[in-house]
């Protein structure tokens, strides 16, 4: 069993706890929080499992959350930014992550309704 490496874990799980609370709060702010969380996903050179895949799961689920009920639009695509790395992270690492919520999304928004970086990154990660 491969051993993840502890530093990321803690780190991300006080993220976790973090982005939950801001998710509860409607926090208007989130750029830090996720930033943090994105870094850790953001290198196309990770070769080796750096987090739990139940802990990658999680993340993906929250920052979904952000993504499709967040009022601010910083927020909205600091989110699906962040979730595109994970999403690349996890499917290096064979991860299977649930793309239902954001499918559903997909289909009820266009240039009409939300802005052409968002639609790309939404794209990129369902294609």
């Amino acid at each position: 069993m491969y051993k993840y490496d502890d530093y990321y874990e803690d780190h991300l799980r006080k993220k976790i706890q973090k982005l939950k609370y801001a998710i509860d709060t409607k926090d208007s702010d989130m750029y830090e929080l996720i930033g943090s969380i994105r870094d850790v996903f953001s290198s196309p050179y990770i070769s080796t499992p750096i987090v739990s895949p139940n802990l990658v799961k999680e993340l993906w689920i929250l920052l979904t959350k952000v993504f499709i009920y967040s009022d601010t639009y910083d927020n909205k695509f600091d989110a699906i930014f962040a979730m595109d790395n994970i999403y690349l992270y996890s499917r290096r690492q064979n991860i299977k992550l649930c793309l239902k919520d954001l499918e559903k999304w997909r289909e009820k928004h266009n240039k009409n309704n939300t802005t052409e970086e968002i639609l790309e990154c939404v794209d990129d990660i369902l294609i």
